[in-house]
């Protein structure tokens, strides 16, 4: 196993129900040893809003930090512009501008 200085997903399954044999993002939330920053569309059909909101509830308590943001107008893949069906420019930008932030922030001080 090797540290990590800091970690970002975009738009990752698994929030409330585990997949491929692993459990849960919210049930290994309390595992979290690395800053972490997820990003997710509110109209994701996959990742509910409840869900992501669940997921920043179960690591808002922890001594690691986490940070979570939603895209009100973005949908699953909303930053693959190789998907013109999904791609938000707006959201896609955004998120990568904090993405870049966190990993400035976190992995440096590592």
């Amino acid at each position: 196993m090797h540290p990590l200085g800091a970690a970002g997903t975009f738009y990752g399954g698994g929030v409330t129900q585990g997949r491929f044999g692993l459990p849960s993002l919210v049930d290994l939330a309390p595992q979290l040893q690395t800053p972490w920053l997820g990003q997710f569309g509110d109209l994701d059909r996959g990742i509910p809003v409840a869900d992501v909101e669940a997921l920043r509830a179960a690591t808002s308590p922890l001594g690691v930090p986490a940070g979570i943001f939603r895209y009100a107008d973005a949908d699953h893949g909303f930053h693959c512009d190789g998907r013109p069906a999904v791609f938000h420019p707006a959201a896609a930008a955004l998120a990568w501008e904090r993405t870049l932030a966190w990993m400035d922030q976190h992995a440096a001080t590592a």
